[in-house]
């Protein structure tokens, strides 16, 4: 394949899947990050690795330079307004004319206004991506099975065979792996004509507490227990790693998530699948492959 595809966040979780994707499928990847110096894999494997700042337009505009196609996420905290580090990337995708950009919200997006910034700037996304008239394929992905890999997981998990997540024990939610949004994302990028559309994004099964322990529990070959944390320890975790600023966004967004419809997190994925066709991880091949990560203290 001859197109040149800019993927935003290539470093990161989200993104490097979906440009080491592009790769396997042989289109040519212009690889978007802060330091290319930390990326050699990717210039390895033949992608063309160049520095970028979100808040820096004429850099947007450098890197958009010659581009057919644009794979869009935000960091989750980068400092600055979310929003106008979009506004750059869409600004420098319509003047070189992108065919097709396929936004990851990195998120769910609300059917209307919550009142919390961290939340309500997916719905303004949405509407800038719009509004500029960049062709565009919206993916809105629940909960990354990645998130059980945090702070607030794995040490509990490995010494005591506790699995402590903010969600409520009865909630069911479509967990999804990252890698599976890089194959979407990979396949919504060699689908221009589905332009217009957005996808709700989910994993294979809509998984309770119950159940999460139990594929923990075949993938690791031991008993994990889940455990249902409040937003306020979660916060607190995630606070001394982030600041408290962050802290009382993620607290305030885990109280709504408690407040929505007890299916609020569950995606049917037939109609997607039907256009996007991808095989999907479940929650214990996720496990068995991140083994050696959630392995017993002191264990070799």
């Amino acid at each position: 394949m001859s197109e040149l595809i800019l993927t935003y966040g290539a470093g990161g979780v989200q993104g490097a899947p979906v440009a080491h994707g592009l790769l396997d499928a042989g289109y040519r990847v212009r690889a978007l990050v802060t330091n290319p110096g930390k990326h050699r894999a990717l210039a390895e494997r033949g992608a063309e690795v160049v520095a970028g700042d979100l808040a820096d337009l004429d850099s947007l505009r450098r890197a958009t330079q010659g581009v057919d196609r644009v794979f869009l996420m935000l960091p989750f905290s980068g400092g600055g307004n979310p929003l106008d580090s979009a506004s750059n990337a869409i600004q420098a995708a319509k003047e070189h004319g992108v065919k097709l950009l396929v936004l990851n919200t990195s998120g769910q997006t609300p059917a209307e206004p919550t009142g919390m910034p961290m939340m309500d700037y997916r719905i303004h996304l949405e509407q800038l991506l719009r509004d500029r008239g960049v062709p565009s394929i919206i993916l809105r992905p629940t909960a990354y099975m990645e998130n059980f890999l945090g702070p607030w997981v794995l040490p509990r998990l490995r010494a005591q065979a506790v699995l402590a997540y903010p969600v409520e024990a009865e909630r069911p939610t479509s967990w999804l792996a990252a890698q599976d949004l890089g194959r979407f994302a990979v396949a919504a990028l060699g689908r221009p004509e589905l332009a217009g559309q957005a996808f709700d994004l989910g994993g294979p099964q809509a998984l309770r507490g119950a159940d999460i322990a139990a594929a923990f529990s075949r993938a690791l070959g031991r008993q994990i227990r889940y455990e249902a944390i409040t937003p306020e320890q979660f916060g607190a975790i995630m606070g001394r790693v982030m600041g408290p600023e962050a802290e009382a966004g993620i607290v305030a967004a885990y109280r709504a998530g408690q407040a929505t419809p007890m299916d609020a997190m569950v995606v049917k994925m037939d109609r997607v699948l039907a256009q996007l066709p991808v095989e999907q991880t479940t929650l214990e091949q996720w496990v068995r492959q991140h083994a050696d990560l959630f392995a017993r203290t002191g264990q070799t």
